[in-house]
């Protein structure tokens, strides 16, 4: 069996709300889904974040690394041999881990799919049913955001609620302190900094906020991993590491640093679920436990494999915000777990017709 095409196509999704972080603010979902073609007429669907201009590159940017450098070093070759072909890409095209991401969930797709087995099976077989999961209160005024987390935990008891900070200081104390007020007794609180505190700046806020109460989880306050490591130090709740780790060498030094107690997986940051083996098994190995980042769709398919499979996710993921699905049957949460897809492959097929309904042109 060869690869006889690589397609990628680009998306553009509505969010349920508007996502706000210390990035910016999005109301959709732009990503691309990777097609690729083999001879044997078996097909994998793989799908990639666009996170630019935060991170990583723009759409555009991705279609066209795929078209020239990533579809070009896998055609003609076995969808079966990942580590071989995620290596062709590498040399093709270092770094540039979203376009990669892409190209490399849709070979582990097409590799159960032939196999005829799922992905979690390739991963190590199934430890738990997929992925547990967390709620998340979004961005707004602090009685806003405390209504909001009380009607969250009325209707799914989740055992903690994550929201953004990183913003400006005063504020989000007084939003954590709505937040606090309305879980008190039923559930903590992940704040995610996205980077966006100085040391200073983080230091007064998570201070005021251990002293609030009901403070679970610091996700990546500060961009400098010495800073990661103070912080680290300096308070009783863990640190959860995300825009330090995008190569299994940033796990590393993550380690070597103990810059956090926790690692946050995004499947495409890393360049797609190879590279998430070996930071997961590092990870593993050094007693970091571990998230995986939902996000949407196939993308979505893929971590629900990844948590089942590995044994160090055991911390929970806030769930998708989309309004719609470019898939034949959505996953959807089902309480406080989403679970993975049993079938071939990741267990999930394209609708076409919404796929033609979203797509962007370039």
């Amino acid at each position: 069996m060869k690869i006889t095409r690589v397609t990628p196509t680009i998306i553009s999704i509505p969010r349920a709300d508007t996502l706000t972080t210390s990035y910016g603010s999005r109301s959709d979902a732009l990503t691309v889904i990777v097609e690729i073609e083999t001879d044997a007429g078996i097909t994998g669907i793989g799908q990639t974040a666009v996170d630019a201009p935060f991170y990583g590159e723009p759409a555009e940017a991705i279609v066209v690394n795929i078209y020239k450098h990533l579809g070009p070093a896998v055609i003609g070759k076995s969808p079966l041999d990942i580590e071989l072909l995620n290596r062709r890409m590498h040399e093709a095209l270092p770094e540039h881990f979203s376009a990669r991401a892409g190209v490399d969930l849709a070979l582990w797709d097409l590799k159960g799919k032939a196999l005829n087995v799922p992905v979690y099976q390739l991963l190590g077989g199934r430890l738990r049913e997929g992925v547990s999961l967390m709620g998340f209160v979004r961005h707004a005024e602090p009685q806003v955001m405390y209504d909001s987390a009380r009607a969250t935990l009325e209707e799914t008891p989740y055992p903690v609620l994550k929201m953004k900070i990183g913003l400006d200081v005063p504020g989000d104390i007084e939003r954590f302190r709505a937040v606090s007020a309305a879980v008190a007794g039923k559930a903590t609180i992940q704040v995610d900094g996205n980077t966006g505190y100085s040391l200073a700046q983080a230091i007064t806020a998570l201070s005021a906020m251990e002293k609030i109460g009901n403070l679970g989880m610091i996700e990546q306050p500060v961009a400098r991993l010495d800073d990661m490591a103070a912080l680290a130090r300096r308070f009783s709740a863990p640190l959860m590491a995300d825009e330090s780790i995008f190569g299994h060498e940033d796990a590393i030094d993550v380690v070597k640093r103990e810059a956090a107690q926790v690692a946050l997986l995004k499947i495409t940051k890393h360049g797609g679920l190879l590279n998430v083996l070996k930071i997961a098994h590092i990870a593993d190995a050094a007693g970091i436990d571990l998230s995986v980042a939902i996000y949407y769709d196939i993308i979505a398919a893929a971590a629900a494999h990844v948590a089942a499979a590995l044994p160090a996710v055991r911390w929970p993921s806030p769930p998708t915000g989309l309004q719609e699905t470019i898939l034949t049957e959505s996953i959807e949460p089902t309480g406080l777990m989403m679970y993975v897809p049993d079938g071939p492959g990741f267990g999930v097929a394209l609708d076409y017709d919404k796929v033609k309904r979203f797509t962007v042109s370039m």
